[in-house]
């Protein structure tokens, strides 16, 4: 008989074989333990649940999920639901969704680049489906390798104080920034999923800048570096704070765009207001855009890509590309990560 439950440490091995062979074959998070327990462990604590036949041990059906926040009702992201026809003629899928929803402690569940065949289900039971908005921001007179533009958007900036002050180690995070206003932010990420999302991942480096205005930092921009064509663009892939200081930014993102020689600055991003974005100096990538702007670099590919998401309580929450599992390696790395300047 097939029964639902949450796995268990020993059972990673036969999750990754399921991966590899259901998902899609080289898939990191089938062929890299390493990525896997740092997305999906905490002290041997397996964020996944599994469909699988009580006799023989088959595995029918996965779903993996990552907890934003170290505390009891935290919300929760989906990742990977992967379900197979069995031999019950069950729809595991629904199954384990129900399972997750009686068991887990959730404060609220989205899931970030949801798949169309899930998004009718979804909305048929109450959650919303959205897009991220994804907006740019050009660097200036150059050749571009990465990007195709067709037309150049340049919005005029103007200096509203504010300053970029780089948070390299953890400990100037928690001793920087106003912890209070993170606290706030929804969904919440602790400084305990901060620490280990951003500041210990096994193969990316990622750069947070806490924007400095007369209160000093009150919120966090968390981006990445992308290489591509002999070329480099900047991502921004989480936001904690107050939505409106971003507007305080724009100028110091000019400097950071010139010092880090990046073609562009990219945001996916849901929540915040339009009229923000702009301020800073963004521009919206929409269906009138005839502007490329990739989303992929692994491998790469000269495109616009929408992200979906759902989410089952809507009210006040922002949704960027670092959720979930958008903002990872797609295939196995084998050298070690690479610092970057």
């Amino acid at each position: 008989m097939i029964k639902i439950r949450q796995a268990q440490y020993d059972d990673i091995p036969k999750i990754m074989k399921f991966i590899d062979e259901h998902w899609k074959k080289g898939h990191i998070m089938g062929n890299d333990r390493t990525m896997f327990e740092f997305q999906h462990v905490r002290d041997k604590e397996v964020f996944y649940i599994i469909a699988e036949d009580d006799t023989d041990g088959t595995i029918y059906g996965s779903m993996g999920y990552i907890p934003m926040a170290e505390h009891e009702w935290p919300c929760m992201s989906t990742v990977m639901i992967q379900s197979l026809k069995n031999p019950e003629n069950r729809i595991l899928g629904q199954e384990m969704s129900q399972y997750f929803a009686k068991n887990m402690h959730c404060y609220n569940l989205f899931s970030v680049s949801i798949e169309k065949r899930y998004a009718a289900a979804i909305s048929a039971m109450g959650g919303l489906i959205g897009k991220l908005n994804h907006y740019y921001r050009l660097g200036k007179n150059r050749d571009f390798k990465i990007a195709k533009i067709t037309h150049y958007k340049k919005i005029p900036i103007i200096d509203m104080g504010g300053k970029l002050i780089p948070l390299k180690t953890f400990a100037e995070f928690t001793s920087l920034v106003d912890l209070n206003e993170i606290h706030h932010t929804y969904p919440r990420r602790t400084p305990a999923y901060i620490e280990h999302r951003y500041y210990q991942h096994p193969y990316y480096e990622y750069k947070l800048w806490g924007i400095q205005g007369k209160q000093g930092i009150r919120s966090v921009l968390v981006a990445r570096e992308e290489f591509a064509e002999d070329a480099c663009v900047l991502r921004i892939v989480d936001f904690l704070g107050r939505d409106e200081e971003l507007s305080l930014a724009g100028k110091a993102l000019d400097k950071v765009i010139t010092q880090g020689d990046y073609e562009y600055i990219d945001f996916y991003c849901y929540g915040i207001e339009d009229s923000i974005l702009r301020d800073a100096g963004f521009s919206l990538r929409d269906d009138k855009d005839e502007n490329i702007i990739p989303n992929y670099f692994d491998p790469f590919e000269r495109k616009n890509i929408d992200i979906n998401f759902y989410t089952w309580f809507p009210r006040g929450i922002h949704v960027y590309r670092g959720f979930g599992d958008q903002d990872r390696p797609n295939h196995a790395i084998n050298l070690k990560k690479e610092i970057i300047k």
